[in-house]
């Protein structure tokens, strides 16, 4: 079991024990399965939307994902496929988190040889207590919402309406309690983005339960949560981009040589995956301890291949890029794996802070504690002597 301070210095745990290679193959296979459906259902939108809506696009973004948000002409049913994939993102990150929490907490408790398929099967038992709490707060609040709002209903009926509001007001003092409710709640909900996976997978609890921890951490450890968040993601800020410099690195090391032997070749690989990435090739190219490696450096796809070369360079490129995407999701991952294990540390602290609970102290399924009056492996129990 790792002896752990129960205060700020185990936040910075989270960068270690996120590089493992459990937890980053975990949020690695989250991340390239909602791409792909992210994707997916953007780009059959815009093949429903006809005409040239698909070419257009492909022209701008290619496989780069966008949010809806994006400065782009979308219609309503792209729109609404890009919402929908960022739905199933949200499922799919919240399912991994639980599986990679539930690992780190094992980890953390003595049990290395915790695996993926033992997560797996534990957040197959508990995905009700991880979805549970969120759909429990949104309905507790939409609850909450519905007297102010059948109040301006009301209001809105003429003549009538402006005597209703004149006996509410007389109710706001007692509202306002409401409101105070409704504050609560949109804070909860928030910090529940945070903790829910670490919750269920430390606590092993119930929907209830979970909601409940998420209430006793924000009342009485509000200034922890924040202080801790504030370390955690300053710990993301330096441990991320070292581990990308260190993953293009180790890319770049792997083509320096074809990029000298064959640097129209490397060029034209780089042109087409940076063509399909929607110039993310430049941007890398760009930055600053990638100067003088010239692997990134890139030329417009042209002709001066016969056909047969055509296609095998054109199917090198869509290796080169398939690669890139790669480096890109395992960045992403370590990103999402110093959020899980450090969210799960820090209700581990904020747990022993609140009730004075140890949740790295468990006992495993089907074991008791030891009778201190029965006596051990290698004792001989003591006979009283005979009068």
């Amino acid at each position: 079991m790792s002896e752990l301070h129960f205060d700020f210095r185990d936040v910075f745990r989270a960068g270690r024990y996120g590089l493992s290679g459990k937890k980053l193959s975990i949020h690695f296979f989250g991340v390239a399965l909602a791409y792909l459906i992210y994707e997916g259902l953007v780009y059959l939108s815009l093949l429903l939307v006809g005409g040239n809506a698909a070419g257009e696009f492909w022209n701008r973004y290619a496989l780069l994902p966008v949010c809806p948000s994006v400065d782009y002409d979308l219609e309503a049913v792209t729109a609404g496929a890009m919402w929908l994939g960022l739905f199933v993102f949200f499922i799919i990150f919240f399912s991994t988190s639980t599986m990679v929490s539930k690992i780190a907490i094992q980890q953390l408790r003595g049990d290395s040889f915790f695996s993926i398929k033992d997560s797996a099967v534990f957040f197959k038992m508990h995905w009700k207590a991880v979805f549970g709490p969120f759909v429990g707060l949104i309905v507790v609040f939409f609850l909450c919402m519905i007297v102010p709002n059948i109040v301006g209903l009301l209001g809105k009926i003429p003549w009538v309406g402006k005597i209703i509001l004149m006996f509410s007001s007389l109710l706001i003092p007692l509202v306002f309690f409401l409101g105070l409710l409704i504050v609560y709640l949109l804070l909860i909900l928030n910090v529940s983005l945070f903790f829910i996976p670490a919750v269920v997978a430390a606590a092993e609890a119930d929907t209830f339960e979970t909601i409940y921890q998420h209430f006793s951490i924000v009342w009485n450890q509000p200034w922890r949560i924040v202080v801790y968040e504030v370390l955690l993601f300053g710990l993301k800020l330096i441990c991320v981009p070292i581990w990308a410099i260190f993953c293009l690195l180790g890319f770049s090391m792997v083509m320096l040589p074809v990029r000298h032997l064959l640097p129209t070749d490397m060029m034209y690989f780089m042109g087409n995956a940076n063509a399909w990435l929607g110039q993310l090739v430049q941007k890398v190219a760009a930055l600053p301890f990638l100067d003088g490696v010239a692997v990134f450096d890139t030329i417009a796809p042209s002709g001066g291949f016969s056909g047969f070369e055509t296609l095998f360079m054109k199917l090198t490129s869509i290796f080169v890029t398939l690669s890139l995407l790669f480096i890109i999701g395992l960045i992403i991952a370590y990103l999402f794996s110093i959020a899980s294990v450090g969210n799960t540390i820090i209700y581990t602290i904020l747990r022993r802070r609140v009730d004075g609970e140890n949740l790295l102290e468990v006992v495993a399924e089907g074991e008791t504690f030891p009778d201190q009056n029965t006596p051990q492996q290698g004792e001989v129990e003591a006979v009283p002597p005979e009068n």
